[in-house]
């Protein structure tokens, strides 16, 4: 805050003074008017500065990075306050320690000179911690919403945000974040001034600029309806999670964005989530286009019919009959291949056994992933020596759709005497995502049935 200038202060006590003589003067009692203290404003070299123990705040000093930027950026706005120390060699700060904080880490910078001047008000000793707390207590903060607003002007100003940014040390994200709140609903917003809506629930309903939709969702629904999830999951629910969605997994946001499909991001979420897509069916489509060139591969092993659906469940799934099928010994290049690859487990579950081994997690982590690496080339040799009896392979038939995580998968072996039963949904229509989450953990083939999966390429 802005500390009192010596004409201020003398004004003031001059003001203080008066009163109580006219006070004096009604009830007839004598009064002595205190001498004004000789407050004044002085240049003063940083390097002549120190912190107080007179200082009466005690915690706080947060944000000295984003201070610093900002007084490099447009000066230091407020004075600080001090006292002379008792050998008369330095000045104590009573008030101002987070500047005093940011103009030493400018100097540690190499931005400002060790004796740079630096504006404070004297003031005497004995006032040192009165002056202080006035400081500290005899101000009144911006509310939150003035706040909003005032970045939202510095923008219609014509300021770039990354200008914005840099004048208060953020990064241009938090500007536009703080641009998303001020373009909140008036009415929330008044709300939020109340206390009657928090901020999350603010920063939920700002996922869309449609004030109707947002007071809907709010103030429409009952009170234990108002989480910040449940607000945002209403706002977006004919929009698809990139986060959660197969498709989106499978398709990429990427290559949807680079075919012209519209994007929605929750600037207030973390990096690798809050990205809804707006274009169902250009997602759809595109997941097909690309399952189509997986299921020409799948045909070509001679399946007597191969049927393409972009989400299936485990209960669809098993509707179908499996195919008789055997497994065929390996030959001595497969035998020897999976030998060497199980040694290779053998040796990583040994080193994860080990106690006696001071791995670090990252170390662990990186044992894990290299077995895991491991199984999937053994499940695939297995998947090669699987046979079926002569001739089941041209009846029964291969689905191939996309599997929760965002792979193709084939589930070959199928035999059923309506094949269309398994699609009982039409393959265009989405689910919720918890119908999709619950489905999700229970995906399994029928038994039976050979299960492939495989990464989609980019």
């Amino acid at each position: 805050m802005n500390t009192v200038t010596q004409s201020e202060t003398l004004a003031l006590s001059a003001v203080a003074a008066a009163a109580a003589v006219s006070s004096a003067a009604m009830t007839g009692d004598s009064v002595t008017v205190p001498e004004v203290a000789p407050y004044e404003l002085h240049l003063i070299p940083l390097s002549r500065l120190r912190p107080s123990s007179r200082n009466v705040r005690q915690s706080g000093g947060t944000a000295i990075p984003e201070l610093a930027a900002s007084i490099a950026r447009v000066g230091l706005l407020q004075n600080l306050t001090v006292i002379t120390s008792p050998d008369g060699q330095w000045f104590e700060v009573v008030a101002g320690r987070r500047r005093l904080a940011a103009l030493t880490l400018l100097v540690k910078r190499h931005k400002l000179a060790k004796d740079h001047p630096v504006p404070c008000l004297l003031v005497p000793d004995t006032s040192a911690r009165t002056v202080s707390l006035s400081e500290n207590v005899q101000r009144e903060p911006m509310t939150p919403v003035d706040e909003l607003f005032a970045w939202k002007a510095l923008v219609a100003e014509g300021r770039s945000l990354e200008d914005i940014a840099a004048d208060f040390g953020v990064t241009p994200l938090v500007v536009k974040r703080r641009l998303r709140l001020a373009n909140v609903s008036p009415r929330l917003l008044a709300d939020y001034q109340q206390g009657a809506v928090s901020l999350e629930q603010l920063m939920a309903l700002a996922i869309t600029d449609d004030h109707a939709a947002q007071e809907a969702a709010f103030y429409e629904v009952p009170q234990w309806q108002r989480s910040p999830e449940s607000l945002r999951d209403h706002l977006t629910r004919d929009e698809v999670d990139a986060c959660r969605d197969a498709l989106a997994r499978f398709v990429g946001v990427e290559a949807y964005e680079a075919a012209g499909g519209g994007i929605r991001r929750d600037l207030f979420a973390d990096e690798q989530k809050g990205v809804f897509l707006t274009d169902a069916a250009l997602l759809e489509k595109m997941a097909r286009d690309r399952l189509t060139d997986a299921a020409e591969s799948v045909r070509a092993e001679g399946w007597g019919w191969v049927d393409i659906t972009l989400r299936v469940s485990s209960a669809e799934l098993h509707t179908f009959q499996r195919a008789r099928r055997s497994r065929r010994e390996p030959t001595k290049a497969e035998a020897k291949r999976i030998e060497k690859l199980e040694a290779e487990q053998a040796l990583l579950q040994d080193k994860l056994d080990d106690e006696d081994d001071d791995l670090s997690d990252d170390g662990a982590q990186a044992l894990h992933e290299e077995l895991d690496r491991l199984g999937e080339q053994l499940d695939a040799i297995e998947q090669t020596l699987v046979v079926y009896e002569p001739g089941v392979v041209s009846m029964a038939g291969a689905v191939v759709s996309v599997d929760p995580m965002g792979l193709w998968w084939c589930i070959a072996g199928c035999c059923a005497l309506n094949r269309s039963r398994h699609c009982g949904r039409r393959s265009g229509q989405r689910r919720t995502h918890t119908q999709e989450a619950k489905e999700g953990q229970q995906m399994h083939p029928p038994p039976g049935a050979i299960c492939r999966r495989n990464w989609c390429a980019a």
